[in-house]
């Protein structure tokens, strides 16, 4: 990330100079020993109620945040610029300062002034405690609760690409490496995926000419720490401890690129969090294979998450999540990433649908209970990572709660399938136990700062209670003092007020002061003018005024410790609370295919270990709800694709559904081994290891790359990486070049796909003559769209028959787009020449199968990866990974 920092090399010569020569207060002196080791940082300064930004720090705060820009004090004879903004609100301006680019330190005064060494000099002690940066917040206000936010950690080193992953507010960390073939490729693939926050990655490897390219649309996320950070050495003793295992090999097999990258991740971390890390529970490491791969440019052509406008409206993900947690939308996303290839995981996922489904009344209770359950794995981090909002610690009583009527519902409703979301009865007992006890402890709405006092309960702890009721009783003398006051002097505007400074005083305005001045039956001590008012104190007022301090301290150092033993006994049943958590998350996600299945007529698939797909009336999950909207019925289609006749070649006019038709089969897939039901009357589906689609015309303009191009890339990557059990779905192959060159291309990839791969695919084309392939290839059935003439209009019925069609239509098309009706008369009328004439003739039974040398095709690879080499740019490191990464992946790979 290109940090948004101000200059300030000169600001260890200004503390010099102003220690030499220049007036400087203690404060300015202690702000700047604090910036010169957080100079990488704005610095967020805490002095009483606010939060102060100085010299370039304050010009850059108040010009990105729109806030005053002011000065306290001088330095070298200079106004220094200072703004702030308050302690109350400040997450508002600190998510804006971190969506902006910018990295926040945040001190904090760290004791009072009469145990600070500076106590003479009245000031706290201050030093950052935490730097916010994107990949770190743990602030519920700053997060999008329903996505995580991920910090990854990535190494290259000796031909092995490691990423490491956490999500701060969740307390896991992953850890996926890459290699093969399609390392880089793949390595891309990734951090799409990861979607992370922030990237974090060593000076060394930010210079890297062979990675450069890879990372170069991720730029504005990368971090550059220290090369230090990924020492072997260190951070395998580093693991050990972080994850309190006695050896390395606990986790697995891990390479020294993985020990670097996960230690790298840890010391980013204790930089950024200081003491305060929330709890990691475990490391996963994540194998590819174990999940079906969608691809980048699959899951943007399905649009799974986003629209073609990057907009999540129109999208699969916001037809089909009602779930009512966050935690439950998290993992939904989390599914549609990695769909599942086990036919015995879909299925339990199935039997937990069907079962919900079967239990009506059950369903509909927990459904009733779910928006009430509050994020405990992110109530769990902040607590972990000593945030110290007990609202946090409320958010886990109340989950606790919640989650035991959701857990009493599955008990209740006498299913056997069900009962296996039934957490064991010692985990159910401490979080019954748990939830009692933050209940006799904590009141029910804390302040949002443990510091406020008033978290504890009464009746919890009789010395607390006892110094509380000091407080009050002192209070109501004072009270009893103020009505005697104004009695005794006859000065009815006399008050008694408080303030941090002086405690409580006496204030009388300055036309009355001399009369206190003066009075002799009691002895009022002047404290303080002001331009309108004059501030005394008795000696019984101030006796009184440090009682009451006195009790205010030892009660809310009372108030912490015993916050504390309620900490201690979170942590303690932290395993369980993430078990717990897990589960409802679980039953969120499965709840939500279950009520889906009911309100849209989903049906539960039957899968088979086959390769074949039988669907019986299959709609569109996005298109049926935008068309439900609008009253219009969505014409559901039927598809019969096996071993004998895996392939269809599909021609059809433009706007007869051809593209919506694709697209279905594919999220149809996609659903079912989520483990949702699946938008059809029936289904019977094989297991499929990867689904690719070409669908849509689309460039990549910033990385110099036309919208042909690009779709010779991405069939180009198709071709490489599907196997027999994939799915593919290609749309328009060739359209952008001519006709010729366009034809043959289709024409080749077509026949390598029955020849080589021979999986299941959906070949749309609007090349008549590639229909003509199927004399070759008798697994091929050419289908086209239903249409009807009438009066040289074209009625689409968008039903999927048979044969071949009669013509693209693209006329009509751009009739019904509105384009003058003299440029839609002339283009019939050179139409109708083009067809007396003779069209190209393809002399496809004389062309030779495809066959391509293995060994040929990576060494291809290595040019092509060689050739984009800013040679004279090539630091040695480089020269020698890229060789370590050709013998691994290329010459190595079987």
């Amino acid at each position: 990330m290109k940090l948004k920092q101000p200059d300030i090399k000169g600001l260890s010569n200004t503390k010099k100079n102003a220690d030499g020569g220049g007036k400087i207060t203690p404060m300015m002196a202690q702000y700047l020993d604090v910036k010169q080791r957080h100079i990488k940082y704005l610095l967020f300064y805490r002095m009483g109620d606010f939060y102060e930004l100085f010299f370039d720090d304050a010009k850059i705060a108040a010009s990105n945040l729109g806030i005053a820009l002011t000065k306290r004090g001088k330095l070298n004879g200079k106004d220094i610029p200072m703004c702030g903004v308050p302690v109350h609100s400040s997450q508002t301006y600190l998510s804006r300062l971190i969506k902006l680019g910018f990295k926040v330190a945040i001190a904090e005064q760290l004791k009072d002034d009469s145990q600070d060494v500076n106590a003479k000099k009245k000031i706290f002690k201050r030093d950052v405690v935490r730097i916010v940066t994107p990949g770190t917040i743990l602030e519920e206000s700053l997060l999008d609760s329903r996505n995580h936010n991920n910090l990854l950690s990535i190494n290259f080193d000796k031909g092995d690409i490691s990423l490491a992953w956490t999500d701060m507010t969740t307390g896991n960390v992953k850890l996926q490496r890459v290699k093969g073939l399609s390392i880089f490729r793949d390595f891309e693939e990734v951090i799409h995926k990861v979607e992370p926050g922030e990237i974090i990655i060593s000076e060394e490897l930010q210079k890297s000419e062979i990675l450069k390219s890879k990372l170069k649309f991720f730029q504005k996320n990368i971090t550059t720490i220290p090369s230090s950070f990924f020492d072997l050495k260190n951070n395998e003793i580093k693991i050990k401890a972080f994850f309190k295992k006695s050896r390395i090999n606990s986790f697995g097999d891990l390479t020294n690129t993985d020990v670097t990258t996960i230690g790298a991740l840890l010391n980013y971390l204790e930089l950024t969090q200081k003491n305060n890390i929330p709890n990691f529970k475990n490391l996963e490491i994540i194998n590819k294979e174990n999940f079906m791969q969608i691809d980048i440019f699959s899951q943007q052509s399905l649009e799974i998450f986003r629209n073609y406008d990057g907009q999540k409206k129109g999208s699969l993900i916001e037809v089909i999540d009602g779930t009512q947690t966050a935690s439950g939308a998290r993992l939904l996303r989390e599914f549609l990433k990695s769909p599942l290839i086990k036919k015995s995981e879909i299925m339990v996922r199935h039997d937990l649908i069907e079962a919900f489904i079967s239990k009506k009344i059950c369903l509909t209770r927990i459904l009733e209970i779910l928006p009430g359950i509050p994020d405990v794995e992110r109530a769990i981090s902040r607590v972990s990572a000593k945030i110290n909002n007990p609202r946090d610690v409320i958010a886990i009583k109340v989950f606790g709660e919640k989650s035991l009527q959701i857990i009493n519902e599955i008990s209740n409703s006498k299913n056997t399938v069900l009962k296996q979301l039934h957490p064991s009865i010692g985990v159910v007992k401490n979080l019954v136990n748990l939830s009692e006890f933050i209940k006799e402890k904590i009141v029910e709405i804390p302040p949002l700062n443990l510091f406020e006092g008033g978290v504890i309960r009464k009746n919890v702890s009789k010395e607390l209670d006892d110094l509380r009721n000091i407080k009050i009783n002192c209070k109501k003398k004072i009270l009893d003092m103020q009505t005697y006051y104004v009695n005794e002097t006859n000065i009815n505007t006399l008050k008694i007020k408080f303030n941090n400074i002086h405690g409580y005083f006496i204030e009388v305005s300055n036309k009355n002061s001399k009369r206190l001045n003066e009075f002799d039956e009691i002895k009022f001590n002047p404290v303080q003018n002001t331009l309108n008012s004059a501030r005394f104190q008795t000696d019984e007022l101030r006796l009184i005024s440090q009682k009451i301090e006195n009790s205010e301290k030892k009660s809310l150092e009372l108030e912490v410790e015993i916050y504390q033993e309620v900490i201690k006994k979170v942590i303690q049943f932290e395993l369980d609370l993430d078990a717990i958590s897990k589960t409802i998350s679980y039953v969120d996600v499965l709840t939500n295919f279950a009520i889906l299945s009911l309100k849209k007529k989903y049906s539960r698939p039957q899968i088979t270990e086959e390769t074949l797909i039988e669907i019986k009336d299959g709609r569109h999950p996005v298109v049926e709800e935008s068309l439900n909207k609008e009253g219009i019925e969505f014409t559901s289609n039927d598809y019969n694709l096996n071993k004998k006749e895996n392939i269809w070649v599909m021609t059809g006019p433009n706007m007869a559904g051809k593209s919506t038709f694709l697209r279905q089969v594919a999220l149809i897939i996609v659903l079912n081994q989520v483990g949702c039901y699946v938008p059809a009357k029936s289904a019977k589906l094989g297991i499929f290891d990867k689904v690719f689609t070409r669908i849509g015309a689309s460039d990549n303009l910033s990385q110099g790359m036309s919208t042909f191009m690009m779709e010779m890339v991405e069939a180009a990557r198709i071709i490489d990486q599907a196997t027999n059990s994939s799915l593919i779905i290609l749309d328009e192959l060739g359209r952008g070049t001519s006709t010729e060159d366009g034809f043959a291309i289709a024409y080749s990839i077509l026949e390598y796909i029955c020849n080589k791969i021979k999986c299941i695919t959906l070949f749309a084309t609007h090349y008549k003559e590639l229909c003509k392939i199927k004399k070759k290839f008798p697994q091929i059935h050419n289908k086209t769209l239903e249409i009807k003439k009438w009066n040289e209009e074209i009625i689409f019925h968008y039903k999927i028959i048979d044969g071949i069609s009669e013509g693209s239509f693209g006329i009509h098309v751009a009739k019904l787009a509105g384009l003058e009706e003299s440029i839609i008369t002339k283009a019939k009328t050179i139409l109708s020449h083009l067809k007396k004439q003779k069209l190209t003739e393809f002399p496809q039974d004389n062309l030779k199968d495809i066959s391509i040398n293995k060994q040929e095709s990576k060494n291809s690879r290595i040019i092509d990866e060689i050739k984009k080499l800013d040679l004279d740019n090539l630091s040695p490191k480089d020269s020698l990974d890229l060789l370590y990464t050709i013998k691994k992946n290329y010459l190595e790979n079987k």
